[in-house]
């Protein structure tokens, strides 16, 4: 007896199926320990040294105060001071793409719309080459 008549005969498929199980969950509960590694790592070490696990409470840092996108874009002068404030470093004239890089350090919404609009209600003048300068 050959071939698929001796995988029936002596149960052949029900062993594969579970050589594929047993492998298919081995597999899994490798992962999964391998993924919390640096869990247990931190528990064994602090039951060695006898802490006791405590969680450190976070700080959050200080929130600047932002405006709604829907304010920012259709009133850009509500914003203008701030924005003004914020691009004093970069000198009187700037290139857009510093401005786009302070906009997104300080997660204004939508830089490009932001800049955009600026640019057409006059806030932000051409001062040639490039490099632009607030209205004065």
């Amino acid at each position: 007896m050959y071939g698929l008549e001796a995988i029936n005969a002596h149960n052949g498929w029900a062993m594969a199926l579970t050589g594929a199980i047993i492998v298919m969950t081995g597999l899994t509960v490798l992962a999964t320990i391998i993924s919390q590694l640096h869990r247990i790592i931190g528990f064994m070490e602090n039951c060695k040294s006898g802490k006791a696990e405590t969680e450190t409470p976070r700080v959050e840092p200080p929130v600047m105060e932002t405006q709604p996108a829907a304010t920012v874009l259709s009133d850009p002068g509500s914003c203008v001071d701030r924005f003004h404030l914020m691009t004093t470093d970069a000198g009187e004239t700037f290139d857009l793409t510093t401005l786009h890089q302070i906009f997104t350090q300080n997660d204004d919404p939508h830089p490009h719309l932001t800049i955009r609009s600026l640019r057409e209600q006059g806030y932000l003048v051409s001062a040639g080459e490039g490099r632009f300068s607030w209205k004065p």
